[in-house]
This record gives C-alpha cells, sequence and structure tokens, in this order.
C-alpha cells in the first residue's frame, strides 16, 4: 500500500480553474494559538497569558460569519487548526456550522485529545479527513520532542477510535533532529494502519515575533536533502530507481519557456486564503508581508486585497529561470521566511535541492549496477 495517496482529480480541477480565476475556493482557519503540547519547533503557540494580551479568541459566531462571507465569495473547502483546535470552545457548534452551510471540512489535529465523545460526534457527519501529526514512533520521542510522554500511545488510542467510526485519517509528519530517527517507523506505522502519511522535511523559519519556533530546530539541508531522498525510497519500494531516473530526467532536460511575471507561484493568495486567531488575513502562514484584518474589513474587500497583492508581487528572477526549480519546493512563503524579501532567494532550499538532486544521482547509479 502507498500510504501517499493522489488528490481527488476532480478537487484538483476544480482549485486548478480556482486558482486561474482567484477565487477563494479554500480556506484556512487558526481558531486559536494555544496546545497542549509544547513542541520545540512551534511557529503559533502562545501561553494563555500572552494570546489574551495580543488579542482574545473569536466566538465561534463570529467566524461562522466570516465563513458565510468566505462562502458567498466561492469558499468550498475550510481547514480548522492551531494550536490545537480540540481545546477550542464550541469546535462541535462551530464544525456542524460549517457542515450547514455546505463546507467540506477538514481538521489539524495533534490527535492526543480525542475522546470517544468527540469522535461520535465527528462521526455524526465525518470531516472529510482529520490531518494528524505524527511526531514520532514511541512515546520517548514525544517526550523529547514535544514534551508529553505519553503522546504516541494517546495518538494510537485516538487512531483506534476513529478508525473504529470510518472517519478518514492522514498521517502529517515533520522531521527534525529530534525524530528523525524514527523516519522509518513513523512510515511502517502509517503503513500497518493503512493510512496516508506525509513527510515533511522542509521546515519553514519562524515569522511571528511571539512564538518559541527557531531555525535550531530544523534539519540542516543535508539531513533535509536525505530525509526528503528517504522518504521517497520508502514510499515507492523497488520502483524508486526507475522513480529516480524519471526526476532526473525532468531535471537535466527542463528548459523554462514561460516568461518571468508577477503573482505567487502556489495556490496560496491565488484560491487559498490563512486567518489567524486574532482575524489577521494571509496568503499563507508564512507570508506575513501583506496582512489584512478579516473582522475589520469584511471578507470579500480583505481577499480583494489580498489577492491584488499576490499578483503584483514579484518573486526571484534567479529561480524563475534556475532548473534545479523543477524539484524544489520554493514559494513564496520560503522566500519571505528565509529571506525576508518575496524576490529573495532562499539558500538553504537551494542547497538541499543539490544535495537532493546529488543524492538522486547515486540511487540511479547503484540502481544499475
Amino acid at each position: 500500500m502507498d500510504p501517499i495517496k493522489h488528490l481527488n482529480p476532480i478537487e484538483q480541477g476544480i482549485c486548478n480553474k480556482a486558482d486561474l480565476a482567484q477565487i477563494p475556493i479554500a480556506g484556512n482557519i487558526e481558531l486559536l494559538p494555544l496546545c497542549n503540547m509544547d513542541c520545540k519547533m512551534c511557529f503559533a503557540k502562545m501561553t494563555r497569558q500572552e494570546m489574551e494580551a495580543h488579542s482574545p479568541m473569536h466566538d465561534y459566531k463570529e467566524w461562522l460569519e466570516i465563513a458565510g462571507q468566505a462562502s458567498a465569495a466561492g469558499s468550498i473547502f475550510m481547514l480548522l487548526t492551531g494550536g490545537e483546535p480540540f481545546l477550542y470552545p464550541n469546535l462541535k457548534e462551530l464544525y456542524f456550522g460549517l457542515k450547514k452551510m455546505g463546507y467540506i471540512v477538514s481538521i489539524n489535529t495533534n490527535g492526543t485529545l480525542i475522546t470517544d465523545e468527540i469522535a461520535d460526534w465527528l462521526a455524526e457527519d465525518p470531516p472529510r479527513r482529520l490531518n494528524i501529526t505524527l511526531y514520532g514512533a514511541s512515546d520517548e520521542t514525544y517526550g523529547r520532542l514535544c514534551g508529553n510522554p505519553k503522546g504516541f500511545t494517546q495518538v494510537m488510542g485516538a487512531v483506534k477510535r476513529l478508525k473504529d467510526r470510518d472517519i478518514s485519517i492522514k498521517f502529517n509528519c515533520s522531521l527534525t533532529p529530534y525524530n528523525i530517527h524514527d523516519q522509518e517507523k513513523m512510515y511502517q506505522t502509517a503503513v500497518d494502519l493503512d493510512i496516508p502519511i506525509d513527510m515533511g522535511f522542509y521546515m519553514f523559519p519562524p515569522v511571528r515575533t511571539n512564538n518559541i519556533g527557531n531555525e535550531k530546530y530544523r534539519l540542516t539541508a543535508e539531513d533535509a536533502a536525505y530525509a526528503r531522498y528517504r522518504a521517497e525510497e520508502l514510499r515507492y519500494g523497488t520502483e524508486f530507481g526507475r522513480y529516480a531516473r524519471y526526476s532526473l530526467d525532468r531535471y537535466h532536460n527542463y528548459e523554462q519557456t514561460e516568461a518571468y511575471q508577477s503573482g505567487y507561484t502556489c495556490r496560496s493568495g491565488n484560491s487559498v486564503y490563512w486567518i489567524n486567531y486574532d482575524g489577521t488575513m494571509s496568503a499563507c502562514s508564512f507570508t506575513n508581508d501583506y496582512q489584512v484584518n478579516v473582522f475589520e474589513e469584511g471578507f470579500a474587500k480583505a481577499w480583494g486585497m489580498i489577492k491584488n497583492h499576490v499578483h503584483e508581487s514579484w518573486m526571484s528572477e534567479k529561480c524563475h529561470y534556475c532548473k534545479m526549480r523543477i524539484l524544489c519546493g520554493r514559494c513564496a512563503a520560503a522566500a519571505i521566511s528565509e529571506t525576508k524579501d518575496i524576490s529573495g532567494v532562499p539558500e538553504y532550499y537551494c542547497k538541499l535541492t543539490r544535495c537532493y538532486i546529488e543524492l538522486l544521482e547515486k540511487g540511479a547509479e547503484s540502481d544499475e549496477d
């Protein structure tokens, strides 16, 4: 079983059309910055005192009002995230309110707080998916990285409750120096449970001044390249050699035929938006170069301002013509978070991609021997 499943082609087609028309088809709402864990690399977490001093949480009825405005502008998909969304008061009421509007709802969670009661109400009208971040393959790793020495056991209990109720689950995994030793075990856990997994080898530098995250908690560029390479080895198994050669062919034969022009190269600000718990709206959680308060401006005006900013922004011309871009995941968020400038070149990602290509070359050669 391949634990990384392809996107629904119908959804993919709808989102592609939304990109071209700059329709805000998919939203992300950060409900709160509070969490029951203390992950070393977290970019969002605040203490309750810090949160109250900055901005109290918004009531679920306020979010439903914004969601209604977004729906009128074309929104269909909504992701609820945090912090830990299962700490949000009235999450159940917000969830069913969004469902009643016709939203396709997903939830990001660390998976440690999902009780039978929560699983029961989720099962009444299941989310499109519950995205559980998997931080390790043992309680020891959870204790070291997240300050929760029972985390893995709690997540496995939640998985059983959710699967017993036929609720769709996906694992997301952020690889760091504190859990990289568990990479293969996390993958095997996903395989054993028949749950798709996305292994994140790249970690954005934090862009919020109040966060506890720091670049020292991410992998070196060389280690991140190997983590990406190893994740693909695990995914493709005996077909990995062919995959490596295919990827290298794309790289060596790549020629940029499109003109250098303004705009982001991803969905952010084209069909996707992010709203912080305080109402600050941006193209993405890591693009803090332009932000608008959605509660003050209203959704339609805020989205118009965001998409216009994105359309008028110029990313790096050097990146545009670089051959590595065919295998590089660089985006506006990487440029901003790495260089503080949308037109900057994220050198960490450049180094990561160069190292990854070297690994592919070696992998393809060894497969031919």
